[in-house]
Protein backbone atom coordinates (compact mmCIF):
# COMPACT_ATOMS: atom_id res chain seq x y z
CA UNK A 1 0.00 0.00 0.00
CA UNK A 2 1.35 3.64 -0.87
CA UNK A 3 0.82 6.78 0.67
CA UNK A 4 0.75 10.10 -0.27
CA UNK A 5 1.03 13.17 1.92
CA UNK A 6 0.25 16.07 0.46
CA UNK A 7 -0.15 19.46 2.43
CA UNK A 8 -2.50 21.84 1.38
CA UNK A 9 -2.80 25.71 2.68
CA UNK A 10 -4.90 28.47 2.04
CA UNK A 11 -3.36 32.06 1.57
CA UNK A 12 -4.75 34.70 3.88
CA UNK A 13 -5.78 37.68 1.97
CA UNK A 14 -4.38 40.90 1.99
CA UNK A 15 -5.12 44.83 0.87
CA UNK A 16 -3.01 47.97 0.98
CA UNK A 17 -2.74 50.88 3.18
CA UNK A 18 -2.21 54.33 2.05
CA UNK A 19 -2.73 57.66 3.21
CA UNK A 20 -1.39 60.96 4.60
CA UNK A 21 0.56 62.05 7.54
CA UNK A 22 0.03 65.95 8.68
CA UNK A 23 0.77 67.98 11.82
CA UNK A 24 -2.45 68.01 13.89
CA UNK A 25 -1.66 72.39 14.34
CA UNK A 26 -0.43 73.48 10.84
CA UNK A 27 -1.88 70.83 8.48
CA UNK A 28 1.54 70.74 6.78
CA UNK A 29 2.58 67.03 5.67
CA UNK A 30 5.23 65.89 7.74
CA UNK A 31 7.90 63.20 6.68
CA UNK A 32 10.22 60.61 8.41
CA UNK A 33 6.83 59.36 10.43
CA UNK A 34 6.92 55.93 10.86
CA UNK A 35 3.78 54.00 10.18
CA UNK A 36 3.39 50.08 11.28
CA UNK A 37 0.60 47.90 11.47
CA UNK A 38 0.87 46.67 15.38
CA UNK A 39 1.65 42.87 15.43
CA UNK A 40 3.04 42.87 11.98
CA UNK A 41 6.54 43.48 10.34
CA UNK A 42 4.80 45.86 7.83
CA UNK A 43 6.10 49.46 8.43
CA UNK A 44 7.40 52.47 6.91
CA UNK A 45 8.51 55.64 6.57
CA UNK A 46 6.09 58.66 5.52
CA UNK A 47 7.88 60.52 2.42
CA UNK A 48 8.34 64.51 2.36
CA UNK A 49 4.69 65.70 0.76
CA UNK A 50 3.23 63.11 4.08
CA UNK A 51 2.30 59.94 2.16
CA UNK A 52 2.85 56.60 2.71
CA UNK A 53 1.80 53.11 0.91
CA UNK A 54 1.92 49.87 2.92
CA UNK A 55 1.52 46.61 0.77
CA UNK A 56 0.49 42.86 2.01
CA UNK A 57 -1.25 44.03 5.30
CA UNK A 58 -3.58 41.01 6.23
CA UNK A 59 -7.18 41.77 5.41
CA UNK A 60 -9.71 42.76 8.78
CA UNK A 61 -9.60 44.62 11.62
CA UNK A 62 -5.57 46.63 12.24
CA UNK A 63 -4.55 48.65 14.33
CA UNK A 64 -2.43 51.57 12.37
CA UNK A 65 0.36 53.04 14.67
CA UNK A 66 2.22 56.32 14.26
CA UNK A 67 5.22 57.82 15.82
CA UNK A 68 7.61 61.08 15.36
CA UNK A 69 10.12 62.54 17.46
CA UNK A 70 9.03 65.37 18.76
CA UNK A 71 5.33 64.65 18.44
CA UNK A 72 3.18 62.45 20.00
CA UNK A 73 2.47 58.92 18.96
CA UNK A 74 -1.32 58.11 17.35
CA UNK A 75 -2.93 54.69 17.01
CA UNK A 76 -5.82 54.26 14.35
CA UNK A 77 -8.27 51.30 14.21
CA UNK A 78 -8.43 50.24 10.08
CA UNK A 79 -10.33 47.66 8.64
CA UNK A 80 -8.15 46.00 5.51
CA UNK A 81 -10.38 44.94 2.50
CA UNK A 82 -8.89 41.79 0.75
CA UNK A 83 -7.60 42.96 -2.44
CA UNK A 84 -8.29 46.87 -1.95
CA UNK A 85 -6.89 49.64 -1.10
CA UNK A 86 -7.97 51.41 2.43
CA UNK A 87 -6.65 55.00 3.27
CA UNK A 88 -5.84 56.20 6.40
CA UNK A 89 -5.39 60.25 7.13
CA UNK A 90 -3.12 60.10 10.11
CA UNK A 91 -2.80 64.22 12.58
CA UNK A 92 0.32 63.91 14.78
CA UNK A 93 0.18 66.43 17.40
CA UNK A 94 3.61 68.04 18.87
CA UNK A 95 4.85 66.95 21.89
CA UNK A 96 7.23 68.33 24.18
CA UNK A 97 10.04 65.59 25.46
CA UNK A 98 12.53 65.55 27.90
CA UNK A 99 15.70 64.88 27.06
CA UNK A 100 19.07 63.70 28.72
CA UNK A 101 21.31 66.94 28.99
CA UNK A 102 24.11 66.27 26.30
CA UNK A 103 27.68 68.35 26.34
CA UNK A 104 29.52 69.31 23.40
CA UNK A 105 32.98 67.61 23.75
CA UNK A 106 35.31 68.96 20.96
CA UNK A 107 34.88 65.04 19.06
CA UNK A 108 31.06 64.81 19.09
CA UNK A 109 28.07 65.23 21.83
CA UNK A 110 28.16 62.95 24.97
CA UNK A 111 25.05 62.46 27.90
CA UNK A 112 26.11 64.43 30.98
CA UNK A 113 26.45 61.71 33.56
CA UNK A 114 28.85 59.54 31.06
CA UNK A 115 31.76 62.48 31.07
CA UNK A 116 34.37 61.45 33.16
CA UNK A 117 36.34 64.94 32.95
CA UNK A 118 35.63 69.10 34.04
CA UNK A 119 33.41 70.44 32.29
CA UNK A 120 31.37 73.29 32.37
CA UNK A 121 28.34 74.49 30.13
CA UNK A 122 26.80 78.16 29.59
CA UNK A 123 24.13 78.21 28.06
CA UNK A 124 22.99 81.43 25.96
CA UNK A 125 19.89 81.77 27.21
CA UNK A 126 20.97 82.09 30.87
CA UNK A 127 24.22 84.44 29.89
CA UNK A 128 23.08 86.58 27.47
CA UNK A 129 20.80 88.61 29.50
CA UNK A 130 21.31 92.64 29.76
CA UNK A 131 23.87 94.30 27.93
CA UNK A 132 26.27 91.90 26.77
CA UNK A 133 28.69 93.17 24.57
CA UNK A 134 30.97 90.28 24.41
CA UNK A 135 31.28 86.78 24.57
CA UNK A 136 33.72 86.97 27.51
CA UNK A 137 31.21 88.98 29.42
CA UNK A 138 28.68 85.64 28.99
CA UNK A 139 31.43 83.25 30.55
CA UNK A 140 31.82 85.62 33.56
CA UNK A 141 31.08 84.33 36.80
CA UNK A 142 29.43 81.94 35.44
CA UNK A 143 31.38 78.72 35.02
CA UNK A 144 33.40 77.58 38.30
CA UNK A 145 37.40 77.15 38.10
CA UNK A 146 37.24 80.13 35.35
CA UNK A 147 38.98 83.93 35.89
CA UNK A 148 37.91 86.43 33.92
CA UNK A 149 40.17 89.51 33.76
CA UNK A 150 40.23 92.33 31.38
CA UNK A 151 43.14 94.58 30.66
CA UNK A 152 41.49 97.87 31.54
CA UNK A 153 37.89 99.41 31.24
CA UNK A 154 37.67 100.58 27.93
CA UNK A 155 35.44 98.90 25.31
CA UNK A 156 36.87 95.90 23.58
CA UNK A 157 39.63 95.92 25.83
CA UNK A 158 41.60 92.39 25.63
CA UNK A 159 40.66 89.77 28.11
CA UNK A 160 42.70 87.34 29.90
CA UNK A 161 40.96 84.05 31.02
CA UNK A 162 42.61 81.48 33.01
CA UNK A 163 41.26 78.36 33.11
CA UNK A 164 41.97 76.82 36.99
CA UNK A 165 44.33 79.58 37.81
CA UNK A 166 47.22 78.61 35.22
CA UNK A 167 49.85 81.10 35.45
CA UNK A 168 52.97 80.42 33.52
CA UNK A 169 55.79 83.06 33.41
CA UNK A 170 57.19 82.27 30.15
CA UNK A 171 54.14 80.41 28.34
CA UNK A 172 51.07 81.71 27.53
CA UNK A 173 48.15 80.85 29.93
CA UNK A 174 45.37 81.31 27.28
CA UNK A 175 43.07 78.66 26.96
CA UNK A 176 42.23 77.10 23.10
CA UNK A 177 38.92 78.98 21.55
CA UNK A 178 37.05 76.31 18.87
CA UNK A 179 34.00 78.16 17.27
CA UNK A 180 31.94 75.64 15.63
CA UNK A 181 34.59 73.19 15.33
CA UNK A 182 37.20 74.94 14.16
CA UNK A 183 40.53 76.48 16.19
CA UNK A 184 40.60 79.68 16.05
CA UNK A 185 43.94 82.31 16.47
CA UNK A 186 43.09 82.93 20.19
CA UNK A 187 45.98 85.24 21.33
CA UNK A 188 45.11 88.91 21.97
CA UNK A 189 45.26 90.71 18.68
CA UNK A 190 47.65 94.00 18.97
CA UNK A 191 46.72 97.13 16.86
CA UNK A 192 49.85 97.67 14.91
CA UNK A 193 52.04 100.81 15.54
CA UNK A 194 52.73 102.81 18.73
CA UNK A 195 51.27 105.49 20.55
CA UNK A 196 53.30 108.51 21.52
CA UNK A 197 56.76 107.47 22.89
CA UNK A 198 57.55 104.04 21.26
CA UNK A 199 55.19 102.22 23.63
CA UNK A 200 52.49 99.47 22.00
CA UNK A 201 49.46 99.97 22.91
CA UNK A 202 47.51 97.07 24.86
CA UNK A 203 46.04 93.81 23.12
CA UNK A 204 42.52 94.21 21.49
CA UNK A 205 40.03 91.33 22.62
CA UNK A 206 40.03 88.37 19.39
CA UNK A 207 36.43 87.88 20.28
CA UNK A 208 35.13 91.10 19.48
CA UNK A 209 34.42 90.19 16.09
CA UNK A 210 31.47 87.39 17.63
CA UNK A 211 27.93 88.58 18.19
CA UNK A 212 26.60 87.65 22.12
CA UNK A 213 23.19 87.09 20.33
CA UNK A 214 24.47 84.91 17.76
CA UNK A 215 25.84 82.07 20.56
CA UNK A 216 23.91 78.67 21.03
CA UNK A 217 25.97 77.53 24.28
CA UNK A 218 29.89 77.81 25.60
CA UNK A 219 31.46 74.58 26.57
CA UNK A 220 34.68 75.05 29.05
CA UNK A 221 36.94 71.75 29.01
CA UNK A 222 39.13 71.99 31.99
CA UNK A 223 41.44 68.64 32.40
CA UNK A 224 43.64 67.04 30.74
CA UNK A 225 40.97 65.53 28.38
CA UNK A 226 40.98 69.23 26.60
CA UNK A 227 44.68 68.09 25.38
CA UNK A 228 44.10 64.03 24.10
CA UNK A 229 41.52 66.12 21.81
CA UNK A 230 43.18 69.36 20.74
CA UNK A 231 46.97 68.78 21.83
CA UNK A 232 49.59 71.18 23.56
CA UNK A 233 47.27 73.87 21.98
CA UNK A 234 44.93 73.03 24.79
CA UNK A 235 47.28 72.44 27.96
CA UNK A 236 45.33 75.72 29.32
CA UNK A 237 41.47 74.44 28.63
CA UNK A 238 39.34 74.93 25.49
CA UNK A 239 36.66 76.82 25.07
CA UNK A 240 34.17 75.68 22.80
CA UNK A 241 31.67 78.52 20.90
CA UNK A 242 28.83 76.96 19.70
CA UNK A 243 26.42 79.38 17.32
CA UNK A 244 22.97 79.18 16.40
CA UNK A 245 21.31 77.04 13.89
CA UNK A 246 18.19 77.87 11.42
CA UNK A 247 14.85 76.02 12.70
CA UNK A 248 14.59 72.19 11.98
CA UNK A 249 10.61 72.53 10.57
CA UNK A 250 8.38 76.00 9.88
CA UNK A 251 8.17 78.75 7.18
CA UNK A 252 11.25 81.06 7.91
CA UNK A 253 11.46 83.75 10.30
CA UNK A 254 12.68 86.77 10.53
CA UNK A 255 13.50 88.52 14.31
CA UNK A 256 15.29 91.89 14.84
CA UNK A 257 16.51 92.87 18.28
CA UNK A 258 17.87 96.40 19.84
CA UNK A 259 18.51 98.28 22.87
CA UNK A 260 20.38 101.14 24.17
CA UNK A 261 21.89 101.66 27.11
CA UNK A 262 24.12 103.98 29.18
CA UNK A 263 27.13 103.71 31.57
CA UNK A 264 29.04 106.23 33.70
CA UNK A 265 31.86 106.00 35.95
CA UNK A 266 31.12 103.86 39.47
CA UNK A 267 33.38 106.06 41.53
CA UNK A 268 35.69 108.92 41.08
CA UNK A 269 38.83 110.26 42.93
CA UNK A 270 38.19 112.53 45.43
CA UNK A 271 40.73 115.51 44.43
CA UNK A 272 41.26 118.38 46.07
CA UNK A 273 38.68 121.77 45.34
CA UNK A 274 40.15 124.77 43.93
CA UNK A 275 39.80 126.33 46.62
CA UNK A 276 41.01 124.21 48.56
CA UNK A 277 44.57 124.14 46.62
CA UNK A 278 44.25 127.76 46.37
CA UNK A 279 44.30 127.85 50.06
CA UNK A 280 46.93 125.05 50.58
CA UNK A 281 49.27 126.80 48.34
CA UNK A 282 48.49 130.37 50.49
CA UNK A 283 49.75 128.48 53.44
CA UNK A 284 52.59 126.94 52.35
CA UNK A 285 54.26 130.01 50.23
CA UNK A 286 55.04 131.70 53.96
CA UNK A 287 57.10 128.60 55.21
CA UNK A 288 59.18 128.81 52.23
CA UNK A 289 59.75 132.44 51.91
CA UNK A 290 60.50 132.16 56.09
CA UNK A 291 63.16 129.30 55.24
CA UNK A 292 65.01 131.26 51.92
CA UNK A 293 64.98 134.48 54.08
CA UNK A 294 67.12 132.20 56.70
CA UNK A 295 69.13 131.10 53.80
CA UNK A 296 73.41 132.68 53.29
CA UNK A 297 73.48 135.40 50.64
CA UNK A 298 76.93 135.02 50.19
CA UNK A 299 78.13 138.05 47.24
CA UNK A 300 74.04 138.65 47.26
CA UNK A 301 73.02 135.63 45.92
CA UNK A 302 71.45 132.88 47.64
CA UNK A 303 73.13 129.80 49.06
CA UNK A 304 71.64 127.20 46.48
CA UNK A 305 71.34 124.17 48.51
CA UNK A 306 69.58 125.99 51.18
CA UNK A 307 67.38 126.91 48.46
CA UNK A 308 66.65 123.78 47.18
CA UNK A 309 66.25 122.63 50.74
CA UNK A 310 63.49 125.09 51.48
CA UNK A 311 59.49 123.93 52.52
CA UNK A 312 56.98 125.36 51.03
CA UNK A 313 56.17 126.06 47.63
CA UNK A 314 58.03 128.37 45.58
CA UNK A 315 55.71 132.29 45.24
CA UNK A 316 55.99 131.58 41.62
CA UNK A 317 52.93 128.63 41.97
CA UNK A 318 50.71 131.10 44.12
CA UNK A 319 51.38 133.87 40.85
CA UNK A 320 50.20 130.92 38.90
CA UNK A 321 47.14 130.31 40.20
CA UNK A 322 43.73 130.42 38.15
CA UNK A 323 40.50 131.44 38.81
CA UNK A 324 38.92 128.21 37.56
CA UNK A 325 37.38 125.59 39.49
CA UNK A 326 37.95 122.43 37.25
CA UNK A 327 37.11 118.79 38.11
CA UNK A 328 39.63 116.63 35.82
CA UNK A 329 38.32 113.63 36.32
CA UNK A 330 34.83 114.45 35.42
CA UNK A 331 36.28 116.67 32.58
CA UNK A 332 37.98 113.34 30.88
CA UNK A 333 34.98 111.11 31.76
CA UNK A 334 31.14 111.65 30.49
CA UNK A 335 27.25 109.38 30.37
CA UNK A 336 28.37 107.00 27.70
CA UNK A 337 25.84 105.10 25.53
CA UNK A 338 25.56 101.69 23.95
CA UNK A 339 23.53 100.93 21.46
CA UNK A 340 22.85 96.97 19.87
CA UNK A 341 20.86 96.12 16.85
CA UNK A 342 20.56 92.49 15.64
CA UNK A 343 18.53 90.85 12.70
CA UNK A 344 18.50 87.62 12.07
CA UNK A 345 16.34 85.43 9.28
CA UNK A 346 15.98 81.77 9.95
CA UNK A 347 13.83 78.63 7.90
CA UNK A 348 14.90 75.53 7.03
CA UNK A 349 13.51 71.63 6.55
CA UNK A 350 13.98 68.25 7.20
CA UNK A 351 16.72 67.79 5.58
CA UNK A 352 17.90 71.74 5.62
CA UNK A 353 18.50 74.32 7.97
CA UNK A 354 20.11 77.94 7.64
CA UNK A 355 20.16 81.40 9.64
CA UNK A 356 21.65 84.33 8.16
CA UNK A 357 21.98 87.64 10.56
CA UNK A 358 23.26 90.94 10.84
CA UNK A 359 24.55 93.02 13.95
CA UNK A 360 25.97 96.60 14.24
CA UNK A 361 26.65 97.74 17.94
CA UNK A 362 28.20 101.43 18.53
CA UNK A 363 29.46 100.99 22.15
CA UNK A 364 30.87 104.43 23.98
CA UNK A 365 33.94 104.58 26.33
CA UNK A 366 33.25 106.46 30.01
CA UNK A 367 36.21 108.23 29.06
CA UNK A 368 36.35 110.76 25.71
CA UNK A 369 36.45 110.28 22.64
CA UNK A 370 37.08 106.54 23.23
CA UNK A 371 34.70 103.34 21.97
CA UNK A 372 34.15 100.67 19.99
CA UNK A 373 31.74 100.10 16.64
CA UNK A 374 31.23 96.32 15.20
CA UNK A 375 29.43 95.27 12.25
CA UNK A 376 28.97 91.96 11.51
CA UNK A 377 27.17 89.58 9.16
CA UNK A 378 27.09 85.62 9.29
CA UNK A 379 25.52 82.63 7.67
CA UNK A 380 25.17 79.02 8.46
CA UNK A 381 23.62 76.18 6.54
CA UNK A 382 23.45 72.46 7.33
CA UNK A 383 22.01 69.81 4.56
CA UNK A 384 21.34 66.53 5.07
CA UNK A 385 21.20 63.50 2.43
CA UNK A 386 21.48 60.10 1.46
CA UNK A 387 18.43 59.11 3.95
CA UNK A 388 21.02 60.98 6.52
CA UNK A 389 23.05 59.14 5.92
CA UNK A 390 25.38 61.95 4.93
CA UNK A 391 25.75 65.55 6.40
CA UNK A 392 26.87 69.20 4.92
CA UNK A 393 27.83 72.48 6.64
CA UNK A 394 29.24 75.21 6.26
CA UNK A 395 29.44 78.45 8.56
CA UNK A 396 30.69 82.01 7.60
CA UNK A 397 31.41 85.17 9.64
CA UNK A 398 33.33 88.44 8.55
CA UNK A 399 33.08 91.09 10.87
CA UNK A 400 34.45 94.89 11.13
CA UNK A 401 35.61 95.97 14.25
CA UNK A 402 36.66 100.26 14.43
CA UNK A 403 38.47 101.26 17.53
CA UNK A 404 38.75 104.17 19.20
CA UNK A 405 41.55 105.03 21.72
CA UNK A 406 42.88 107.46 24.06
CA UNK A 407 46.19 107.89 25.64
CA UNK A 408 46.52 105.89 28.75
CA UNK A 409 49.03 105.86 31.49
CA UNK A 410 50.37 102.61 30.33
CA UNK A 411 50.69 103.93 26.37
CA UNK A 412 51.64 107.44 26.67
CA UNK A 413 55.23 107.54 27.66
CA UNK A 414 57.02 110.36 29.51
CA UNK A 415 53.99 112.38 28.43
CA UNK A 416 51.52 110.65 30.93
CA UNK A 417 48.11 109.66 30.08
CA UNK A 418 44.72 110.95 30.09
CA UNK A 419 44.00 109.97 33.50
CA UNK A 420 47.85 110.43 35.11
CA UNK A 421 47.08 114.84 33.84
CA UNK A 422 43.61 114.42 35.08
CA UNK A 423 44.83 113.62 38.11
CA UNK A 424 48.21 115.93 38.54
CA UNK A 425 47.20 118.79 37.40
CA UNK A 426 45.81 122.10 39.04
CA UNK A 427 41.91 122.56 39.64
CA UNK A 428 42.08 126.38 39.25
CA UNK A 429 42.87 126.50 35.64
CA UNK A 430 39.50 126.17 32.93
CA UNK A 431 39.58 123.28 30.15
CA UNK A 432 39.39 126.34 28.04
CA UNK A 433 41.60 129.10 27.54
CA UNK A 434 40.27 132.73 26.94
CA UNK A 435 40.73 132.76 23.01
CA UNK A 436 38.80 129.41 22.96
CA UNK A 437 41.49 127.25 22.54
CA UNK A 438 42.41 124.59 25.02
CA UNK A 439 44.88 125.47 28.55
CA UNK A 440 48.18 124.59 28.22
CA UNK A 441 50.49 124.27 32.01
CA UNK A 442 53.21 124.60 29.54
CA UNK A 443 56.80 122.50 29.88
CA UNK A 444 56.70 118.96 29.07
CA UNK A 445 55.20 117.17 32.42
CA UNK A 446 51.76 117.92 32.06
CA UNK A 447 48.98 118.43 29.44
CA UNK A 448 45.48 119.57 29.24
CA UNK A 449 44.22 115.44 29.54
CA UNK A 450 40.65 116.81 27.52
CA UNK A 451 43.13 118.01 24.88
CA UNK A 452 44.68 114.75 24.64
CA UNK A 453 41.48 112.84 24.43
CA UNK A 454 39.92 115.44 22.03
CA UNK A 455 42.54 116.68 19.89
CA UNK A 456 44.42 113.46 19.05
CA UNK A 457 43.15 110.90 16.60
CA UNK A 458 44.23 107.60 17.24
CA UNK A 459 41.73 104.69 15.32
CA UNK A 460 42.16 101.43 14.19
CA UNK A 461 40.05 98.76 11.98
CA UNK A 462 40.55 95.05 12.06
CA UNK A 463 38.31 93.12 9.66
CA UNK A 464 38.38 89.28 10.24
CA UNK A 465 36.49 86.52 8.56
CA UNK A 466 36.28 82.94 10.31
CA UNK A 467 34.67 79.83 7.76
CA UNK A 468 34.71 76.85 8.00
CA UNK A 469 32.82 73.96 5.99
CA UNK A 470 31.93 69.55 7.43
CA UNK A 471 31.48 67.23 5.52
CA UNK A 472 30.20 63.94 7.58
CA UNK A 473 29.29 60.61 6.24
CA UNK A 474 27.98 57.32 8.00
CA UNK A 475 30.66 55.06 6.40
CA UNK A 476 29.29 51.49 8.28
CA UNK A 477 26.95 51.40 11.56
CA UNK A 478 29.31 52.55 14.01
CA UNK A 479 31.85 54.10 11.91
CA UNK A 480 31.58 58.22 10.93
CA UNK A 481 33.79 59.83 9.23
CA UNK A 482 34.53 63.37 9.04
CA UNK A 483 36.13 66.04 7.17
CA UNK A 484 36.37 70.28 8.40
CA UNK A 485 38.17 72.61 6.33
CA UNK A 486 38.53 76.25 8.32
CA UNK A 487 39.58 79.31 7.61
CA UNK A 488 40.87 82.22 9.96
CA UNK A 489 41.81 85.76 8.02
CA UNK A 490 42.42 89.21 9.56
CA UNK A 491 43.41 92.31 8.27
CA UNK A 492 44.18 95.46 10.41
CA UNK A 493 45.10 98.82 10.15
CA UNK A 494 45.86 102.18 12.81
CA UNK A 495 45.78 105.14 11.64
CA UNK A 496 47.86 108.11 14.12
CA UNK A 497 47.47 111.85 14.05
CA UNK A 498 48.66 114.53 16.58
CA UNK A 499 47.79 118.01 14.69
CA UNK A 500 50.64 120.75 15.32
CA UNK A 501 48.03 122.49 17.47
CA UNK A 502 47.77 119.55 19.93
CA UNK A 503 49.92 119.14 23.47
CA UNK A 504 52.24 116.51 21.95
CA UNK A 505 51.80 117.70 18.33
CA UNK A 506 53.93 121.08 19.51
CA UNK A 507 56.21 118.82 21.73
CA UNK A 508 57.18 116.81 18.37
CA UNK A 509 57.69 119.88 16.05
CA UNK A 510 55.26 119.71 12.98
CA UNK A 511 52.90 116.87 14.89
CA UNK A 512 52.58 113.62 14.06
CA UNK A 513 50.88 111.50 11.24
CA UNK A 514 51.09 107.48 10.68
CA UNK A 515 49.08 104.67 9.24
CA UNK A 516 49.92 101.32 9.63
CA UNK A 517 48.89 97.77 8.15
CA UNK A 518 48.91 94.06 8.79
CA UNK A 519 47.48 90.84 7.45
CA UNK A 520 46.76 87.37 9.52
CA UNK A 521 45.77 84.37 8.38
Amino acid sequence: MLLWAVPLSAQQPTGAVTGKVVDATTQQPLGNVEVAVAGTPHRELSRADGSFTLNGVPAGAQRLRATRIGYGSQIQEITVTPGGTTTAQISLAPAAAILEPVVVTGYGTQRREAITGSVSTVSAAAANVGVITNVDQMIQARAAGVEVTRNNGEPGAGTQILIRGGSSISNSNEPLYVVDGVPIYNEPTEPPGYAAAGTPPLPRNPLNLLNPSDIASITILKDASATAIYGSRAANGVILVETKKGAAAGGPSIEYDTYVAASSPAKYLDLVTADQYRQFVGQQVPIFIADTVACPHPGGVIDANCFNSARGLDPKIQAQLGSANTDWYRAVTRTSATHNHDLSFSGGSEDTRYRASLNYMNQQGVSLANGLERIQGRLTATHKALDNRMRLGVNVTTSRVNDRYILFENRAGFEGGVFQNAANLDPTHPVMANDSTYYEPGGNSLRNPVALAQQITDRGQTTRTLANGTAEIDLVPGLTGQVTVGLDYSAGGRDIYFPIASPLGRTLGNGLARVYSQDNA
